[in-house]
């Protein structure tokens, strides 16, 4: 039998564990050798401070959900930007990419990360505008990640990476001027991403929780 056949019949079989076990413990009978194979894109950066803030600072105007701050930052951090060109038009499309996110902040399971990047890239060589290389790498990762990742792993959460560094920013914005200063509307789809995205996590701990207790036996130990 051919690996994709004996992986479509093992698919058959996840809901039945005692099945999977024969199923395994007979194909390691018939010679099977199972692989573990890890997929490296190579792609490691480190952000110097520069950068770092610059990513910060960008990153905190899509999470207020201010796009065309966040394409004028971008024009104006860029290595050359002089030659951007027609940069307001570069702002407004951003606006327009950020706005589309916005109105899907109750189905972020709905929206793919790669469709939103690379509407970012397309706006980003049609203008001209120069991104840094720590930047176009942690595109192409998060690329890589959704493509390949979630063909391996559907269940992977790209979201869930975000968490930290929006855990970040709610601390920068904790202040009264600078809660003053965002738009009522752009706050509140702030902090509905923010508690969406807390509460997923928090429900996934307690299923992976509720797993361990189950397949430990912690819930009804043996005395």
């Amino acid at each position: 039998r051919s690996s994709d056949h004996v992986l479509d019949h093992l698919r058959t079989l996840i809901d039945d564990p005692p099945a999977w076990r024969a199923e395994l413990t007979s194909l390691d009978a018939a010679g099977y050798v199972p692989e573990i194979v890890f997929v490296d894109a190579g792609l490691v950066t480190t952000l110097n401070d520069k950068n770092r803030t610059n990513f910060l600072d960008l990153f905190r105007a899509v999470a207020e959900f201010d796009g065309y701050r966040a394409g004028t930052l971008m024009v104006e951090r860029c290595r050359t930007p002089q030659l951007a060109v027609d940069a307001e038009m570069f702002a407004l499309r951003m606006q327009h990419i950020v706005l589309n996110v916005k109105r899907k902040t109750f189905s972020l399971g709905q929206i793919k990360i790669s469709d939103i990047l690379t509407a970012v890239l397309r706006a980003v060589r049609q203008h001209h505008v120069k991104m840094e290389a720590d930047f176009v790498n942690t595109v192409i990762s998060i690329l890589l990640l959704e493509g390949i990742g979630r063909q391996l792993d559907p269940g992977l959460d790209l979201f869930k990476s975000a968490l930290p560094i929006l855990r970040q920013l709610g601390r920068q914005m904790s202040t009264q001027e600078t809660i003053a200063s965002m738009p009522a509307g752009n706050l509140g789809a702030f902090l509905k991403v923010w508690v969406y995205m807390e509460a997923r996590e928090l429900a996934n701990s307690a299923l992976i929780d509720a797993d361990k207790l189950v397949m430990y036996d912690w819930l009804t130990p043996n005395i």
